[in-house]
């Protein structure tokens, strides 16, 4: 994990549009940046670490032509790959305490903060969501795997500014907690957790109001994905039993 001696309140990773975006989302990410580090926090901008790159490598092969042949067109997916999906999540799930997603029309229409997003919430890395779309122009998968939503960078600044120093950051059992303050990955609120700390790793952790959401989501209501099995199981015994059938009239 990557670790600054001056901000210590966790990393940011910026998330949002680039390749849909006029200047690849360099602007917002260059305030942000500013911003978060004035709250004691390291913003990792990919935006600033491929000028660098470039400035030590030069840049790498990115823009797509669909006049490519089938050898650039195979050097392009291999460039991608590598140097760019492999690295921007490797800096989500190795390097990042949290994301911040700016999510806009150029976020939507790419690829790499869907996946950013998705690839944070499976290793139980919170996501700070920031719009001015309407809700309900989100997808509901987007929406169900952030931490927190926030209609502008000023009300993400005020939150992160109260969060108590180092909650985003694993303690030593795994939890996003300090002095048995933690954070609900479900609300985004923080809890304290009365007389002792959690000793084992919980995820996702949730706060009491959480919890009681949760247990009516689990116990309310028929798992899904075991109806699935179950529906395809019978479907498959129905099959071969009408498949008997047509064999014996046959006969």
């Amino acid at each position: 994990m990557i670790r600054h001696p001056k901000y210590t309140k966790g990393n940011l990773y910026l998330s949002g549009g680039m390749q849909m975006k006029k200047d690849l989302g360099a602007s917002w990410r260059k305030t942000c940046s500013k911003h978060l580090k004035d709250l004691g926090y390291l913003p990792l901008d990919i935006c600033e670490l491929d000028r660098a790159y470039a400035n030590a490598h030069l840049e790498l092969f990115y823009a797509y032509d669909d006049k490519f042949s089938t050898t650039e067109q195979l050097q392009f997916k291999s460039n991608i790959r590598k140097h760019f999906v492999r690295t921007d999540l490797k800096l989500v799930d190795a390097d990042s305490d949290a994301i911040v997603v700016l999510w806009d029309k150029s976020a939507a229409l790419g690829g790499g903060t869907h996946n950013e997003i998705s690839h944070a919430y499976e290793h139980d890395i919170p996501i700070f969501l920031v719009t001015k779309m309407e809700i309900v122009k989100i997808p509901g998968w987007i929406i169900s795997q952030t931490t927190k939503i926030f209609n502008s960078f000023e009300e993400l600044y005020e939150y992160l500014e109260k969060l108590p120093d180092g909650i985003l950051r694993k303690d030593m059992y795994g939890n996003r907690g300090t002095e048995n303050m933690y954070l609900c990955s479900l609300c985004g609120d923080t809890f304290k957790k009365d007389k002792h700390h959690f000793v084992s790793k919980v995820s996702p952790l949730y706060c009491k109001c959480c919890v009681d959401v949760v247990e009516k989501t689990y116990e309310g209501l028929v798992d899904r994905y075991q109806f699935f099995v179950e529906y395809l199981d019978e479907q498959a015994i129905a099959d071969k039993v009408a498949d008997k059938l047509k064999e014996t009239a046959k006969e």
